[in-house]
């Protein structure tokens, strides 16, 4: 399989900037960013913003190019203000904070191993995009050539307010399943759904957490492929005027030499907490 700057970002691989064929999917993916991160933010309880969100997606930061923010190291995703004791013992947290637009009080916690990226990691391309926020990340490289490889991953994003909470958890699910493991040659998992579950996160916000399995059949096109994937997803409940709910997701392979367990996915969605 080639690697995302090859065009294709599935699979197990992730890009750091969107890939648009024509100017006007460009500014459909900035804009759909822009406010996905406004919507984080409203839902999260902001600390404090840096500066306006003006319309510059996440998803294009390039952590190899040198800032010119003088601001400091506390700006550096991988830098975060402390974050506290995370909510699952002898894990680490991720901040929900990108040191630029997406500024907020919460984290979530993920196994030792795992690292944050310095940026967004995005699926797909154009309108179809799908962009984890503050992602967390498990064995990144894992597949020889293929940098952006990695074999398990978890972040933020926001799916629209429609139909019940359990119904949005398995659509959520279904959504970042497909934008992750659907193979080069357009073939998408087959999901085994377990049943959504009620859960109170972060205190008192009222959510749905659910599990799902995939099978996959990669083609030969298709490199350091897995054929067994699972994922989780949270998503908080929202108000009925709000147009989108956030979710928490975290997916990766199975069956594979230190697999993280379907188990573990369940307790980061579930693992929101204040950080500072």
């Amino acid at each position: 399989m080639s690697a995302p700057g090859g065009g294709y970002k599935g699979l197990g691989y992730y890009d750091e900037k969107p890939q648009a064929k024509k100017p006007t999917g460009l500014i459909v993916a900035v804009v759909v960013a822009a406010v996905v991160v406004v919507g984080l933010i409203a839902a999260l309880v902001i600390v404090k913003p840096t500066s306006a969100v003006n319309g510059e997606a996440l998803a294009v930061a390039n952590p190899t190019t040198p800032s010119t923010d003088k601001s400091g190291a506390s700006n550096n995703p991988l830098q975060p203000k402390p974050t506290g004791k995370p909510k699952v013992d002898g894990w680490k947290v991720i901040a929900v904070n990108n040191g630029k637009e997406l500024k907020t009080s919460k984290g979530y916690d993920v196994p030792p191993a795992w690292e944050p990226l310095t940026s967004s990691a995005v699926f797909g391309e154009g309108a179809n995009a799908l962009s984890l926020f503050t992602p967390g990340i498990f064995q990144k490289g894992f597949c020889q050539g293929v940098p952006n490889s990695f074999r398990a991953i978890a972040g933020l994003l926001t799916v629209p307010n429609e139909g019940d909470n359990a119904t949005q958890s398995k659509a959520a699910a279904q959504r970042v399943g497909e934008a992750v493991y659907t193979t080069k040659a357009g073939l998408k998992p087959q999901f085994t759904f377990g049943e959504p579950k009620p859960v109170t996160i972060d205190g008192n916000k009222k959510s749905y957490v659910v599990t799902a399995t995939m099978t996959i059949t990669p083609g030969p096109e298709d490199k350091c492929p897995g054929t067994a994937a699972a994922v989780s997803v949270v998503v908080i409940e929202a108000k009925p005027e709000d147009k989108t709910s956030i979710v928490i997701a975290a997916t990766g392979d199975q069956g594979v030499p230190d697999a993280v367990p379907a188990t573990d996915f369940e307790k980061i969605v579930t693992s929101l907490h204040p950080v500072n």
